[in-house]
This record gives C-alpha cells, structure tokens and sequence, in this order.
C-alpha cells in the first residue's frame, strides 16, 4: 500500500496535467432518450475527452424517450437524462421527483412533410397526421405549429400514434396512411428523395418550446452538487466542441449512427448546431409551452409556475464564473 501511495504522487508530479480526477473517474451513466443527430452532443463530448476531463467516465445508454427513460432516471439505474423536455414536465406534474438541469434548444427543431397532395398547410384540415404518440416531443411540436397556423388538432386535424420512430413515421407517410409528420436529419432528405412534400421549417417560427432537455432527480442533484456542476460543464464545452469543431463532430456522428453517408450526417449537424445556445438555459416561456401543451390531460399545468420544473442555478454559477466566455474567446 505503501509503495502503491508512493507511484500515485510519482505520477501527480511527473504528471500534474493528470491531477485526481483523471486518475481515478467517477462512473456516470446517462439515459438517451433517441438515437439521433440532436442527441450526439454527450457522445461527442465523450469521444472528445471532455467529460474525462472533468473526472467522469461516461456511459450513454438509448433507452427511449417517456416512461422508459424516467424509470431509469428515477430508480437511479442512471444518473442524468437527456430526453425531450415534455415527459419530464408531465412526470413532474404527476409527483415524480424529476428536475431539468438544461435544455438543448427553446425551438421547435423539426420541419413538416406532407404527401405529394398537400399543396400548403391549410390543405391539411381533413387529413390525419402523426407525431409518433401522445405526448412525444414531435406530437406536442406539431400541435403547437397547428395551432399557430390556424388548425384545432384532434378537430380540424386527426392525430393517430405510430411506430415511436422517425422511421414509422416516414414509412407511414410514404404509404398513405398519414398525409404529414414531423422529420428531422437525415430522414427530411430521405422523405425529399421520395417526393414528399416539405411544408414547413419550424425551426423558423416565433415559437419557444422546450425541446431536448438534461435532468436528474432532486435528490441526486442535492447529493451530488459538484458531479452536476462538472457535467453540467462538461456539457457545455461539448456544446462548444460541437459548434467550432464542424469535421470531428461530424465524424462522432457517423459513429454513433452507424452512418456511411458523410453527406448525411453533415446535413444533421448543420440543421442543429445553428439553434444551440452557448449556454443551454431553460426559458419560463419554453416551459410554458409544454404546459399549455399539458393543460388538457393534467389539469395541474393550466397553474403551474413554468419555474417549478428547472434548476438553472449551476449553469448561473458556470456562466458568472467566465467558464463560457472563456470557451468562446479561445483563439
């Protein structure tokens, strides 16, 4: 033992770029709520070193958006979740002990197909249309860009739940069994190859919504502080590696999706990285979008203060210390 204490502060001195962090890690597994281009931020970071640099060994698990990935959350089988902001607000409201650390972006990040027939938006009153399942990040977007154009969803439009994949959802447009959906990279320029129609951008409309979040349990985050201020941190460099390193990033992108098609992946990183926010914080008028999305199965959301459902106060405390800005003033 003593000759082992005796090698560690050889290391540290020969080493000090090492220090004890990158000596011994802190296992952190994460749950991923999809498998897609806008969940490769924390893939990136780790095939980076950037969360090595902060003492952790990352694990990122896809278990799948909702029920699946909350369990997991909550039951302490992971540490954080990087999911889509409307489960976790629900399950908030339900009494689940659930709390977002950082949200990814405050905009719909989604664009509308439609079949050959569907000439604009209005065309659509009739139709039946899906965004996967009730409750899904991509079935409250759509509501919402309905509702902003004018359509009454589940009256002037049918919802119906399909395969819960991009994937369903483009085969079933293609088949006929839904005249639109919401698509993202790399399936937007799929669904052009096919001929389906793109309606609408709505990463362009004067909505704020919160999409992609980070969240932990309450408990965990009063037990574990200085964990969620360095991921929390290292997720934010990830952020940045993503925004100024265009080629590696796209490179992680096509490991973690299995891609070959580099003209693909460059397509999902360029339709993302442009709406991440240097600093990833929750908006009161974000999250009041989910509720108001909420209001008419849990009554709860119609009073509920959109500030119940964030804890913005590390991101404060990374971003008053000049940690980002000194990220975005490297040379």
């Amino acid at each position: 033992m003593a000759r082992l204490k005796l090698l560690i502060v050889f290391l540290i001195l020969v080493f000090p770029e090492l220090g004890w962090a990158q000596m011994a890690k802190e296992k952190i597994r994460v749950a991923l709520g999809s498998v897609s281009v806008n969940s490769t931020v924390i893939p990136i970071g780790k095939e980076a070193g950037i969360f090595a640099k902060y003492g952790m060994e990352i694990e990122a698990i896809h278990i799948g958006g909702g029920v699946n990935s909350l369990a997991a959350v909550t039951s302490g089988s992971v540490q954080f979740l990087s999911a889509g902001s409307t489960p976790n607000v629900s399950a908030r409201l339900g009494g689940a002990d659930i709390v977002m650390l950082a949200v990814q972006s405050n905009r719909l990040d989604y664009t509308l197909f439609a079949s050959p027939d569907i000439h604009k938006v209005e065309d659509l009153k009739g139709k039946i249309v899906t965004g996967t399942r009730p409750g899904a990040s991509a079935d409250s977007a759509l509501r919402l860009a309905l509702q902003k154009w004018g359509l009454e969803p589940d009256k002037d439009v049918i919802f119906i739940a399909v395969a819960e994949s991009q994937q369903g959802r483009l085969t079933a447009l293609q088949r006929g069994a839904v005249s639109a959906t919401l698509l993202s990279p790399p399936f937007g320029s799929m669904a052009k190859r096919l001929g389906l129609r793109e309606l609408a951008d709505l990463r362009r409309l004067d909505i704020e919504f919160a999409g992609s979040s980070i969240a932990a349990t309450g408990s965990y985050v009063k037990s574990h502080p200085a964990t969620v201020e360095n991921f929390l941190k290292a997720y934010v460099e990830s952020i940045h590696f993503m925004k100024t390193q265009r080629e590696k990033s796209v490179s992680v992108i096509m490991k973690y999706l299995k891609m070959n098609d580099r003209a693909r992946a460059e397509e999902g990183y360029d339709y993302y990285v442009e709406i991440y926010p240097q600093i990833p914080y929750a908006t009161p008028n974000g999250v009041r979008s989910v509720l108001q999305f909420l209001a008419a199965r849990q009554p709860k959301a119609a009073t509920a203060a959109p500030e119940e459902f964030y804890d913005m106060s590390f991101l404060k405390r990374i971003e008053e210390s000049g940690f980002v800005k000194a990220l975005y003033n490297r040379r």
